[in-house]
């Protein structure tokens, strides 16, 4: 029984996955591990399960520190796409195939020049074991964007993690089975584009249900819009926002950081904004309170807030630039996390006040904005932190920043960092790196780097995020409902990190191995094969590579090894593996023969498991074969051939001509071509290569690919111009465009855009031709009309004028006016200016007539009237005269005048001039008439008064 090793008192027992037939609580103690087996020696095992499973046991897997890195495998390209290798962005690591071992998730690019070269990107998983293609997306609809972040996990439940990112043009989410094909994509909102951020994974109310967080936006896990926070899209200066959530009050719901701003599970404000740019963010404990820190780093600076939004320090960047992605962890292992930021020259570490505890110099010039990641290696309690700038790869010494190691990279840099996890399930942390050539040279693609001797700590099989934080993802794949609040405990105090040691929600689950039924058989080539069954009767999976030995007699007494097969799948709990090692020439004699799981031929085992003491089976065998006839080998036979082109100028042919295996043995015939292709234009040589298992025959062909296919030209709409010369008028038009799947098709047309095109109706032809010559045409037509718009007349108002005459008068009047698009439209009245008007409303009308005959018209009244005006009249403003004593009045005189516009105007009046006024007022009205009859009055008063100085 093998001893449980716990470093941090973290052993529990688990009962694994609901598909197994049956799983038992682990008995253990805690912090020594073990297990129970309830599994009979010598049980037969059928198919692809064995049964019943051992109660579950887990432990820590025995680890020899050690730290020589050096790279374990790179992954360049691909037969997929192979354009498109190109690596910009922070990796996942996680679980998308589903055989137990860890698989890696990225998006991809073109190589080029410009910033339109990483936003059209292919999304790919690959195995974290040796690098091997998993899977592409090559749909051009579902291109994502290349140079942001993407996120991983199980968002609708169904036991299978799905993929989230940014699509190809940064508006809203984009989302991915765990195959690679399209699941889902938001309906894009007004200010929601994201260039180099991405989304994150929460279940932000703990009711079971994800949500997916992009900036200031929050999705459910269909893809519908919840809410928009109120402080925009944040992130970084112009690239975009990496928000996340965690539980920082502690009240069962998750709050959503999105830089400076900080959110409640349902959209509204947490607290104000704090005063500074937004930025990246990480959550952390820096004071004894339970609540989270915030750091928050960008546009220069790196701040850190306490839990109401309160900032509490601001310090420049100290390598200068924007700042990337912040980094938690203690570093200097005082009990107290620091921060790591890199910079546009620097990478430095910040301690808890904010004070620069060191920095070391680094080449950052094009974004100032990537990340990087810290562990343990050697679990020593010294962390050691790992950041790629543009042409160097470095591991520091957490606490003095003094280089452990540095290689060269090359990358032109956005967002990304480094990634730890165990990516190949051998129970030893690897470092991954994407890396790019486009604007250094150096390497393309993913570059997995681990110890030589597998000497770096064991850690957790996932990182789903860019915004990782070691208790936001279960190591299914699962979002929890309310996720341990990880800066409770001190060393998982960290953020962007994984921990040493820790092996997330559960702890190493064990397999344990048992072999059934030793058989041997005669191949036809006179080899003898030995065979035995290996099941994993326990809960953890046994990765790749499980060697089984076989000895004649006892090995543990003495016995002969004969050799050591090699199983070339895993072997998940339930399940059962046939071992085979063939031996040729067969030995001969009848033996007892052992076969050992998890045995490299001197004794040695790779694997932990719950019991080690079942590992054996023996039979008695007899080990003769008798030979078989002679092998003939393969005919192989090859034809030239010549194939059409496909949509992307590539063919695809076999050469076979009927090659074939004139004895059908030994082993299933089979034939090979290469290259396989697809192949591009021109004659290509490829070799076919026969075999039978034993023998071979090679014959060579050619395939020959010619381009058949014609261009896809398309010709602008019909088109209708006016023209006001006869001879027609000047036209352009759109560019006829062609498309072809070799490249280009130059076209041409019979007229040329801005060409004269006569009145009428004349048909313009364009064709196309591809470099193999073919063509293919589209036509359209341009029509010329004459002038047909009518001119534009203007009358003036209509005029009112009086007469004294009764026959009418001459009247003026301004000249109506015209416009025309096509030059002069003089006008003519049915009444000229200054012509004599009767008496009454007279209408006048009034056309214009364009050189083309187009008229239009206009009219007005005149109106004559008769004498309305009465005449001015004049009186004297009163008259006095006097008499003497005995007499009773006087006769008195006086003048009056009238003036009329048409002539005279007789005044009379109530009292003639002259006749006999009494003493006293005597009132006077007088009245002038014209000729029309219009009168006018004035009055005034004669007054007579006596005068005794008269006679």
């Amino acid at each position: 029984m093998e001893q449980a090793r716990d470093t941090h008192d973290r052993v529990r027992g688990r009962t694994g996955h609901p598909w197994r037939k049956r799983l038992f609580a682990a008995l253990m103690a805690l912090g020594t591990g073990g297990c129970s087996e309830t599994t009979a020696p010598g049980q037969q095992v059928s198919g692809q399960e064995a049964s019943p499973l051992s109660e579950a046991c887990d432990a820590q897997p025995p680890f020899e520190p050690n730290f020589e890195p050096e790279l374990q495998w790179a992954w360049t390209g691909s037969q997929q796409a192979p354009e498109f290798n190109q690596v910009m962005m922070t990796p996942v690591v996680i679980d998308v195939s589903g055989d137990g071992v860890p698989d890696i998730v990225f998006s991809t690019f073109k190589n080029g020049s410009g910033d339109a070269i990483w936003k059209e990107g292919v999304l790919r998983a690959i195995s974290g074991d040796d690098g091997r293609d998993l899977w592409a997306n090559t749909d051009p609809a579902h291109r994502i964007k290349a140079a942001s972040s993407i996120t991983a996990g199980d968002i609708d439940n169904d036991g299978l993690v799905e993929i989230c990112g940014i699509p190809s043009d940064g508006r809203g989410i984009i989302c991915y089975e765990n195959d690679g094909t399209f699941k889902f994509r938001t309906a894009p909102d007004a200010f929601d584009y994201n260039e180099w951020g991405g989304p994150s994974l929460a279940d932000l109310d703990g009711d079971g249900k994800v949500e997916i967080l992009d900036g200031n936006r929050v999705y459910s896990h269909t893809g519908t819009l919840k809410w928009v926070g109120a402080d925009g899209m944040g992130g970084a200066e112009n690239t975009g926002p990496v928000s996340f959530a965690a539980d920082i009050d502690g009240d069962g719901k998750q709050e959503v950081i999105n830089g400076r701003s900080i959110y409640r599970h349902n959209g509204s404000a947490y607290c104000p904004s704090a005063p500074i740019p937004h930025g990246f963010a990480a959550v952390g404990n820096f004071d004894e309170d339970a609540k989270a820190e915030i750091v928050v780093s960008g546009h220069g600076q790196v701040s850190l807030l306490d839990d109401t939004c309160q900032v509490l320090w601001t310090s420049p960047v100290p390598g200068g630039g924007h700042g990337g992605s912040p980094n938690i962890g203690d570093f200097d292992n005082d009990g107290v996390p620091e921060i790591g930021l890199p910079g546009t020259n620097a990478y430095s570490v910040l301690d808890s006040d904010g004070k620069l505890l060191w920095k070391s110099p680094t080449q950052e010039l094009s974004s100032g904005k990537t990340g990087s990641t810290a562990f343990d290696f050697e679990d020593d309690g010294k962390l050691e932190i790992i950041y790629a700038d543009e042409v160097r790869l470095r591991i520091y010494d957490g606490a003095t920043g003094q280089v452990r190691f540095e290689t060269n990279h090359s990358s032109s840099t956005t967002h990304e960092n480094p990634v730890i996890a165990d990516v190949d399930n051998d129970f030893a942390a690897e470092l991954v790196v994407a890396t790019n050539d486009t604007a250094y040279p150096g390497y393309h693609g993913i570059r997995v780097y681990h110890d030589k001797k597998e000497g770096w700590a064991h850690t957790r099989r996932i990182w789903n995020q860019h915004a990782y934080s070691i208790t936001n993802i279960t190591d299914d794949g699962r979002i929890p409902a309310q996720p341990t609040r990880h800066w409770l405990q001190s060393f998982l105090n960290a953020f962007r990190s994984n921990v040493a040691g820790y092996l997330g929600d559960s702890p190493l689950l064990l397999p344990e191995l048992s072999t059934f039924a030793v058989t041997a058989q005669c191949a036809e080539n006179g080899a003898l094969l030995l065979s035995t069954t290996v099941a994993n009767m326990g809960a953890g999976t046994v990765p790749t590579g499980l060697k089984v030995a076989f000895y004649r007699g006892n090995p543990a007494s003495g016995g002969t090894r004969l050799g050591v097969a090699v199983l070339s799948e895993a072997l998940p709990s339930g399940a059962s593996r046939e071992a085979t090692l063939p031996l040729n020439p067969s030995p001969g004699g009848t033996f007892e023969i052992f076969a050992v799981a998890d045995d490299d031929g001197m004794g040695a085992g790779r694997d932990t498991e719950c019991d080690e003491t079942n590992n054996s089976a023996s039979a008695t065998i007899d080990l003769s074969c008798q030979e078989t006839p002679a092998n003939l080998p393969p005919v192989a036979l090859c034809q030239d051939v010549t194939v059409s082109a496909n949509a992307t100028c590539q063919g695809t042919a076999s050469i076979d001509n009927g090659s074939h295996d004139p004895d059908n043995q030994p082993a299933p015939f089979s034939v090979s071509e290469a290259p396989k292709g697809p192949f591009g234009l021109g004659s290509h040589s490829v070799t076919l290569t026969a075999t039978d298992g034993e023998a071979s025959a090679q014959c060579v062909g050619t395939v020959t690919v010619v381009d058949t296919t014609k261009p896809e030209v398309s010709c602008p709409a019909a088109t209708t111009l006016e023209s006001c010369s006869p001879q027609g008028t000047a036209v352009t038009f759109a560019a006829a465009t062609a498309q072809d799947n070799c490249g280009e098709a130059p076209v041409t047309c019979s007229h040329a855009s801005g060409a004269t095109f006569p009145v009428g109706t004349t048909p313009v032809s364009c064709s196309a031709q591809d470099g193999s010559g073919n063509t293919a045409s589209c036509g359209f037509n341009v029509t010329v009309t004459g002038d047909t718009a009518k001119p534009s007349v203007s009358c003036p108002a209509s005029k009112t004028v009086e007469t004294c005459a009764p026959a009418g008068a001459a009247v003026t009047f301004e000249p109506p006016s015209s416009t025309d698009n096509c030059g002069a439209a003089p006008v003519s009245c049915s009444h000229a200016s200054g012509s004599k008007f009767p008496v009454g409303t007279t209408p006048v009308s009034c056309s214009a007539k364009d050189g083309s005959g187009n008229t239009a018209s206009c009219g007005f009244d005149v109106k004559v009237t008769g004498d309305t005006t009465p005449p001015a009249i004049s009186c004297p403003l009163s008259v006095e005269a006097k008499v003497g004593l005995g007499q009773i009045g006087v006769a008195v005189n006086f003048a009056t005048s009238a003036t009329d516009t048409c002539g005279p105007a007789p005044v009379t009046c109530s009292h003639a001039p002259g006749l006999l006024f009494l003493l006293g007022l005597t009132p006077v009205t007088c009245t002038a008439t014209d000729a029309s009859g219009n009168q006018a009055s004035c009055n005034f008063g004669v007054r007579v008064r006596l005068d005794l100085s008269l006679p």
